[in-house]
């Protein structure tokens, strides 16, 4: 398991960010908000207790340099500021609410990661955030279920699957593809909304998609126009 950190600054895309991760060596601490040393710019959105880490699986960046070839050279870990980057896990073999013991702590999938247009900022590809979405590579982010020692050199076990619904399924339920749109079906969403460990966030959307019978625009999200 490779670890990054990295602390908010200015940056040339307009506002400040801590998308710019270092890989760390040694041990951290890993609270309930997230590791030593790492901090989130817009914490309203990207941060807190139920996302306090982001792994992005490190098999997808090959995908992304035959997309985007042109920028090949920036397609490597920790590019969408990701905490953890290995090769083992990806949206398919990871389940939501998926439990992993790592070093002293104790950690828990809570939702896929919703791509927004800062990461298209990021790389220059302007179309990249909604490319992510659609194929569900994405990432996903963790709860802390009990802090304590971490580090890269230190296991990092899967420990209990307690649903079976995976990132992927969410992903492809809540936006669909590049072949098709998301399911318009409120027994889909009801069945997501009732999925044991989905972060509070995500069942709240579902809930108002629910009552409504509609889907939330995603328009600010993904190309950050208005804001």
């Amino acid at each position: 398991m490779r670890v990054f950190v990295g602390k908010t600054q200015e940056t040339d895309m307009g506002f400040p960010s801590a998308i710019f991760k270092s890989e760390v060596f040694g041990e951290l601490w890993l609270g309930p908000e997230g590791l030593e040393g790492d901090e989130q710019a817009s914490p309203k959105i990207h941060g807190g207790a139920e996302r306090a880490l982001l792994q992005y699986p490190s098999i997808h960046y090959d995908w992304w340099k035959i997309r985007y070839p042109a920028k090949r050279d920036l397609f490597k870990p920790a590019l969408f500021g990701e905490n953890l980057s290995d090769n083992r896990w990806h949206e398919k073999n990871i389940c939501i609410g998926d439990i992993f013991r790592w070093g002293d702590a104790v950690i828990q999938v809570s939702q896929p990661r919703s791509p927004c247009y800062k990461l298209s900022r990021r790389t220059g590809c302007d179309t990249l955030a909604l490319a992510m979405q659609q194929n569900a590579r994405c990432g996903w982010l963790y709860r802390v279920l009990q802090p304590g020692t971490v580090g890269a050199g230190m296991p990092f076990r899967f420990a209990e699957r307690i649903s079976s619904v995976t990132v992927h399924e969410v992903m492809s339920v809540m936006f669909g593809n590049e072949t098709g749109s998301p399911s318009m079906r409120s027994g889909d969403w009801q069945r997501l909304a009732e999925t044991e460990g989905l972060s509070a966030r995500w069942r709240k959307t579902l809930f108002r998609r629910i009552e409504s019978g509609q889907i939330e625009s995603w328009d600010v999200r993904l190309t950050g126009q208005g804001i």
